[in-house]
């Protein structure tokens, strides 16, 4: 074989074998590179800038807001019950091997053997109320450097005693400046030994709905859950005054929850789904500017457990918030207007009977206030207040208690069909009277039971007339709408019940789809109940 051509031979074989190597790389990258079965796999964005972006917009809006958070512990000492209000207690029955001695026993070979004994007594036997604080745990906002702190009212009422730690470390005794019972809101003041960082407030009334938030506070507490009843505690102690952050959008505006005062709810609150959780009270809702929106407020709750599923409550920082703030800050007291009603919304049923568009329905004129020296009455609609028309509970809730003491104000109201005029001279808000929102009115039928008024029973209650529920079918529209068994019913549809005769008299008028409205005697109080339309 000539030479030349074995050299040929030799260079095809090394590029042969050279190819098959290569090939078996690739072949030996690609089983390595694949997935396993079930193994999503996803091409990396080709821009990861945006995404970026928003990362770091949070973390600036975090390291901003964080300083100016503050954890406040609030201490109410609980008076031990005193020796001549105690009474006897007969012992329970326990099992043999869990008597009291056995109790305490167990309790402290669990515990530890300087436990206190978990069932204290007084040498002559009777059960007594240990002397133990009350703490309530919160957040807050340091709106200016000097110390003067932003909160909720209900974190720091009835404190006798207030600590404030700072999200370094540091802890100072706080005052209370000022408190709004109304809005939830309170000033709390502490003399830092250097100036504080202080968050910017923002304005509420530009916020929108699906616009980011962000929730700070400390849930739980800072000592973590051990402070709301169990576990060991969930921060370590370096981190225990570090306040945390949640991410959630604007939910809603403008909504309204109960508050502790009946009648009076909170109102115009931005819901969130930014978790909040107790604890958290007091704390910023924050926007994409890293200004402070609301103030975080209350959660609802599964019934089944504490924690948050979603739906928070925050009070807007706005103007008319901002001025609470300011009169709170400089110690002094927020003074309303109060007319001295209690007054619902028109729902269809009101307006079928009383004949009315629009305005407010007057469920109870209070004694001795501005309503009753100025002539209004209950069941009045109240449809124009200071010469601007009435549009809604809300409406008139607010001009009312934005209306200075002192002041006169001319009143259109429909009574009996016919618009008259009133004029009333506003006082300075009680909390004793409140605007009320009506019960929710299903459909079935009426389904009462009544009987004869006794007379001793209208004499002793002021009543001229009227007859007492004495059953009310849980199906019945009149129970669904709020009748009760021991109502008095005073009037339907406006017109009077005096004695049984009078009531089925006028129940046998009713057709199905009426509307009916019926007013009746309960604790004191005259109430409404609304049947939008009657059931078949």
């Amino acid at each position: 074989m000539p030479v030349h051509f074995k050299k040929r031979l030799t260079n095809v074989a090394l590029t042969a074998a050279l190819l098959i190597a290569l090939a078996s790389v690739l072949a030996l990258i690609t089983l390595v590179g694949r997935p396993s079965p079930g193994v999503a796999v996803a091409a990396p964005p080709a821009d990861l800038a945006p995404l970026e972006a928003i990362e770091r917009g949070f973390t600036w809006i975090a390291e901003t807001v964080k300083p100016a958070v503050v954890f406040i512990e609030a201490e109410q000492v609980v008076p031990e019950v005193e020796a001549e209000e105690l009474l006897p207690r007969q012992p329970r029955a326990l099992p043999p091997d869990m008597g009291p001695d056995s109790f305490r026993d167990w309790f402290r070979d669990f515990f530890g053997p300087n436990a206190p004994s978990p069932m204290p007594r007084d040498p002559s036997g009777f059960r007594r109320t240990p002397r133990m604080p009350s703490v309530g745990q919160g957040s807050g906002i340091v709106i200016d450097p000097a110390g003067y702190i932003l909160t909720n009212n209900h974190v720091v009422r009835n404190a006798g005693r207030i600590t404030v730690h700072l999200a370094n470390g540091e802890s100072y005794p706080a005052e209370v400046s000022g408190t709004d019972q109304i809005t939830d809101i309170a000033i709390i003041k502490i003399e830092p030994d250097q100036p504080l960082v202080a968050a910017k407030l923002g304005d509420a009334d530009a916020a929108k709905v699906g616009s980011w938030a962000m929730a700070i506070g400390y849930p739980f507490g800072a000592r973590g859950y051990s402070a709301y009843g169990g576990g060991s505690g969930r921060f370590d102690q370096p981190l225990r005054y570090e306040p945390t952050v949640t991410v959630g959008v604007i939910s809603a505006l403008d909504r309204q929850i109960e508050s502790e005062m009946p009648g009076r709810p909170f109102r115009h609150l931005i819901q969130t789904d930014a978790p909040i959780n107790p604890g958290s009270s007091g704390g910023p809702l924050v926007n994409m500017h890293a200004e402070v929106i609301g103030i975080n407020q209350a959660i609802f709750t599964n019934p089944f457990g504490g924690g948050n599923i979603g739906v928070g409550f925050a009070i807007p920082i706005n103007a008319p918030t901002k001025r609470v703030i300011a009169t709170l800050r400089g110690g002094e007291t927020v003074v309303r207007g109060q007319l001295g009603v209690l007054v619902s919304a028109l729902t269809p049923a009101i307006q079928g009977v009383y004949g009315a568009d629009s305005g407010v329905f007057v469920e109870e004129v209070m004694p001795d206030t501005p309503a009753e020296r100025g002539g209004l009455k209950a069941e009045d609609i109240i449809t124009k207040y200071d010469g601007k028309q009435v549009t809604s509970q809300d409406d008139f809730v607010t001009r009312v208690q934005s209306t200075r003491p002192g002041a006169t104000v001319k009143m259109e109201i429909l009574r009996d069909g016919e618009h008259l005029t009133r004029e009333v001279t506003i006082e300075a808000l009680s909390l004793d009277v409140a605007a009320k929102r009506p019960s929710r009115v299903e459909k079935d039928k009426l389904g009462l039971t009544i009987e004869t008024l006794p007379t001793d029973t209208a004499e002793e209650i002021e009543l001229s007339g009227g007859v007492r529920v004495r059953s009310a079918n849980a199906m019945g529209d009149a129970f669904r709408a709020g009748i009760r068994r021991g109502d008095i019913i005073v009037k339907i549809n406006r017109e009077p019940v005096t004695d049984p005769d009078s009531y089925n008299r006028i129940v046998s008028r009713l057709k199905p789809g009426d509307p009916v409205v019926i007013r009746a005697w309960r604790n004191g109080r005259i109430l409404t109940a609304q049947i939008e339309r009657l059931s078949e």
